[in-house]
Formats: C-alpha cells, sequence, structure tokens
C-alpha cells in the first residue's frame, strides 16, 4: 500500500505542479513552525517550514482602471468610518474658551456662589486602534475559472487590490499576505504588503504579479500570519483569511489532519489576542468552517465575482 501511496502521490506532483511556482524569490533559508497532530494530541515543534517570498516578475503598476469606479466608492464609504472629532465644554484646558462656562463662573462670583475653573473647549482626539492582516490562499485550486472573464485568482487579487485603496481611507495599520505549500518543508508565504510599507505602486505590482500554485497548509501560515499581527501594538487586531476550500496538501495534511491543525492554530491566534475571520467563496464552506472559526467567525459569498467589493465592507462591518 505504501508503495502505490508514493506513487500517487507522485502523479499528483507531476500533474499540479505549476511553472508559475518558480516565479517567486525566496527570503532566507525559512521559518521553522510547529503544527497539532490531533491523532497524537501533541504538537509537533519545528515540523513545518515556511521560507518567505516575494513575486520575482513584479513591477510598479497603478490600479486597473476597471477597479477604479468601485475604489473611489469604497473610499468615501471607508471615510465615513472614521470617528468624528468633537468638542469637549467645561474643560480645565483646551484649545479655546467655554464662553457659557466663562458666563456662569462670571455670574456665579457675582451672587458670591463658587465659579468653575473649568473654562475651556477641547477637542477630543477619538482615533481607530486597529491593526488587520489580511492572508489570501494562493493555491491551485485559485486557477479555476468562475466566470468567462475571471479565475479565482484574478477576483482575489482585484479583491486585495481594493482593500488596499479602501484601508487608506481609514489610517488603520495592515498588511496583505499569500500563501500556498508543498509539503510540510515548503509552506510559502507571500509578503505583498508589510505593516509599515505604504500602499504604493510597488505593491500594487506584487500583487498583480501572483500566480497560482501548490496546496493550502493554513494552519502554518496562520501561525506565521499570528505572529506578525499580534507584533502590533493596536488594541484590536484582524487576521482576515481569505479562502476558496478545506486546507489540503500532498501528505497527510487533508481531511481531518489539515481541519484539527488548522483550528488549533486559530485557537492559538485567538489566545494572542487576534480576532480571526474567514471570507470563502467555497460553497460547502458552512459545512467545516463553523468547527474551524464558530458560528460567527466566517462569511460564505456565493457568488465569487463579489468578493473584491464585498470583502472591504465586511471588514467594515467588522470594525465598527
Amino acid at each position: 500500500a505504501d508503495g502505490s501511496e508514493k506513487v500517487a502521490s507522485k502523479v499528483r506532483f507531476d500533474l499540479d505542479l505549476p511553472s508559475a511556482a518558480e516565479d517567486d524569490v525566496i527570503l532566507g533559508d525559512g521559518i521553522p513552525l510547529p503544527e497539532w497532530d490531533y491523532r497524537k494530541g501533541q504538537l509537533l515543534e519545528e515540523h513545518v517550514r515556511l521560507p518567505e517570498v516575494t513575486p520575482q516578475a513584479a513591477s510598479d503598476s497603478a490600479l486597473p482602471h476597471r477597479l477604479a469606479r468601485t475604489a473611489r466608492r469604497l473610499h468615501q464609504q471607508f471615510a465615513a468610518l472614521l470617528p468624528a472629532r468633537r468638542w469637549l465644554k467645561g474643560q480645565p484646558d483646551g484649545q479655546e474658551l467655554d464662553v457659557d462656562a466663562a458666563v456662569r463662573a462670571h455670574a456665579d462670583r457675582a451672587t458670591g456662589g463658587h465659579p468653575t475653573d473649568n473654562l475651556y473647549l477641547s477637542l477630543e482626539k477619538r482615533e481607530r486602534d486597529l491593526a488587520c492582516l489580511v492572508l489570501a490562499d494562493l493555491s491551485l485550486s485559485t486557477d479555476t475559472w468562475v466566470s468567462d472573464e475571471a479565475r479565482v485568482i484574478d477576483v482575489v487579487k482585484d479583491a486585495l487590490l481594493l482593500f488596499g485603496t479602501a484601508m487608506g481611507a481609514t489610517g488603520d495599520a495592515f498588511a496583505l499576505c499569500g500563501f500556498s505549500s508543498l509539503k510540510r518543508s515548503q509552506v510559502r508565504f507571500s509578503r505583498l504588503k508589510d505593516f509599515g510599507q505604504k500602499f504604493d505602486a510597488a505593491a500594487r505590482g506584487r500583487i498583480l504579479a501572483l500566480k497560482p500554485g501548490y496546496y493550502t497548509r493554513l494552519g502554518a501560515a496562520i501561525r506565521h500570519a499570528s505572529s506578525q499581527l499580534a507584533r502590533q501594538p493596536a488594541s484590536r487586531r484582524v487576521l482576515l483569511i481569505l479562502s476558496d476550500g478545506k486546507p489540503n496538501d500532498l501528505d497527510i495534511y487533508d481531511g481531518r489532519y489539515g481541519i484539527e491543525d488548522t483550528r488549533m492554530a486559530i485557537i492559538e491566534a485567538r489566545k494572542l489576542g487576534l480576532q480571526p475571520f474567514c471570507v470563502t467563496i467555497d460553497r460547502e464552506g458552512a459545512s467545516y468552517l463553523p468547527h474551524l472559526f464558530g458560528p460567527a467567525g466566517y462569511a460564505v459569498i456565493r457568488k465569487p465575482e463579489e468578493l473584491p467589493r464585498r470583502l472591504p465592507l465586511l471588514y467594515a462591518q467588522l470594525t465598527r
């Protein structure tokens, strides 16, 4: 049986290996990460190797013209998320005199009362204190067509482009990443826009250069994304996962093994104070996502072509 499994794996490998997978520049030797083996009830230390990569063929790019109208509308909607600043009355110090308080104080003084010293208006600074990391599945399944014009990878790229553009209106810190895997020795993690980097022509170019490749070892990708997001000083940190199917890989990372490792990675993320949320275009998602993310931790988008427009709006709802 072992021999036939090896042959089957090799056949799958030969059929599924995309030529595009070599188009990445690998950064470093790969980061060792643990993996949860539910059969042993044990976290296997340094079981996975995760190299960070960046697309090789990336060149600076403007936002594609087809997205410009939607981008403008989303930018306006996101600008409305910003909390309005307001004047606080009767403050001990501030930018302007509180005329009403000054008149009352004068009247109190004239009638022998106890006038207040709180005679100023202060402009309250109300700021969103949020950080978000978007983690997109870039596995081979994203090479499938969702319409005559677009594949899954195309709507994922458009979603990342629109999300990055809309986020510019909020001031929220954010990072954009993607991943695919080829067994536990190679979980490729694409850094598209880091925290602290601008969402500029270079970032858009990296997104537009993305190509589908390999499989979906989701647990390792979540662990690495979580470690990056956990370092952000924001009081609220959202891990937004874009998925088009179940966790899977060529080796035993299929079926329940992949599901349980992913679930453990999500539990670990919550212990770090993060808020994981999954957005999927997998119509079967409702059969396994409640086990992974809980009943309120995911959204299924039944029309994949709506993902680019819906993703920023889902983030807006999550962070109101």
